[in-house]
């Protein structure tokens, strides 16, 4: 879950934004420049399988371009005996370690050393390693138009407690319009041919990874345990259920400090923009620069992982008509392209070369009363590449 984007990077600014609607006058105070781009860990140690750990550093509030990755660092998971592990740097700031079954005995922390002029050393707190039961029960509800997920756990040794899911969501969905047709170049100037398709563009995958903080605490129940707990509520009429969905729950386990941290970083990130929403704080995660003062962002915890999957087809939802779906191709429209009028003039090549740009889909060759020709279409409306891909999943 990339939590740096949308709260990390403004406190680097020291300052809270907090804006009121209604007829006043845009107020834009002066935020100071931060001299220093601080640090942005984001990740967790993982006690059953690969750690992932992504670096970046804080850029200014006005800053437009995506926040730089922090390159070539050294990293190593330590457990309070000494033994380490070490991450590679898997592409530019995202690092992994390889599978590990660590000791739920023993404590861990997360050791980084930066490259270049401002090496530096880092490390987070040691954590004890939290064992994460397993989901019992996953499964959805349709309550009037939305579809909710639901999520049944329990430990018997109530020693879990504080509970926080994340979601790996992966959908089918069809273009606009189906591509019979393609557009081939041929060697040679002016050569070109359209035939058989032989590049499915038409039925696509799309995977997402919402970014929300869903959390929750069983410790004021007499028992460690939740049932049908709601994680996560989607509009039934959204594209996802419109051919078949699938969503990868992932849950862990935190210890209380970091439950506190996460909620207060969720009411900063996520209940704020009324007037009646709760202020933003500053945050004070676990990880700090070695003999310095610095902020560093972000809190690193140590869990097992458990997953469950979840597929959930239109045909399991109410009854809805296909064009009730919400999806970017509403207002999409096919039209021809003539190469011959009726009174027989022709000019295929012309006509064909108009499909030489991706921009532009040949669907079937057509005809009407203004002649022969080829319906076609925008890309955005018939190749649904542009939006996922044309691999079926493994796990489809």
């Amino acid at each position: 879950m990339s939590l740096y984007p949308r709260f990390f990077l403004r406190l680097s600014l020291g300052a809270i934004l907090l804006g009121l609607g209604g007829c006043v006058e845009s107020y834009v105070p002066d935020v100071a420049t931060p001299t220093t781009s601080y640090l942005v860990v984001d990740g967790f140690i993982n006690g059953n399988g690969a750690t992932r750990i992504h670096l970046a550093r804080t850029i200014a509030l006005a800053t437009t371009s995506s926040p730089p990755a922090e390159k070539g660092a050294r990293l190593f998971i330590f457990d309070d005996q000494g033994t380490r592990y070490a991450l590679t740097e898997r592409s530019a700031g995202f690092y992994q370690s390889d599978s590990l079954l660590l000791n739920p005995a023993r404590q861990y922390q997360l050791r980084i050393t930066t490259a270049g002029s401002g090496a530096a050393n880092y490390e987070s707190d040691l954590v004890p390693l939290k064992v994460t039961p397993a989901i019992d029960k996953l499964d959805y509800y349709v309550a009037g138009d939305q579809v909710q997920l639901r999520v049944s756990t329990h430990d018997a040794t109530a020693q879990s407690r504080y509970y926080r899911w994340s979601f790996v969501e992966t959908w089918e969905f069809n273009a606009a319009f189906h591509s019979n047709i393609e557009y081939y170049a041929k060697p040679g100037p002016g050569q070109a041919i359209i035939s058989a398709r032989s590049t499915p563009i038409y039925t696509c995958w799309r995977t997402e990874r919402p970014t929300d903080i869903v959390q929750t605490t069983s410790a004021q129940l007499s028992q460690d345990a939740l049932t049908d707990y709601v994680v996560r509520t989607i509009p039934a009429r959204a594209e996802r259920f419109k051919v078949r969905y699938s969503v990868l729950v992932s849950e862990y386990v935190e210890t209380a400090p970091e439950f506190a941290y996460n909620e207060l970083l969720r009411k900063n990130t996520e209940a704020v923009g009324t007037i009646n929403d709760p202020l933003p704080v500053q945050l004070t995660g676990n990880v700090h620069r070695v003999g310095n003062a610095e902020p560093v962002l972000g809190y690193v915890g140590a869990h097992t992982l458990r997953q469950q999957r979840l597929f959930i087809s239109r045909a399991d939802l109410p009854a809805r008509a296909l064009e009730d779906y919400d999806t970017p191709y509403n207002t999409c429209q096919a039209n021809i392209s003539y190469y011959c009028d009726p009174q027989g003039t022709c000019d295929k090549l012309g006509v064909y070369d108009l499909f030489r740009l991706p921009a532009y889909i040949p669907l079937d060759f057509a005809s009407d009363a203004g002649g022969d020709g080829i319906l076609g279409a925008s890309a955005e409306c018939a190749d649904c590449r542009l939006r996922g891909s044309n691999v079926k999943p493994s796990f489809w």
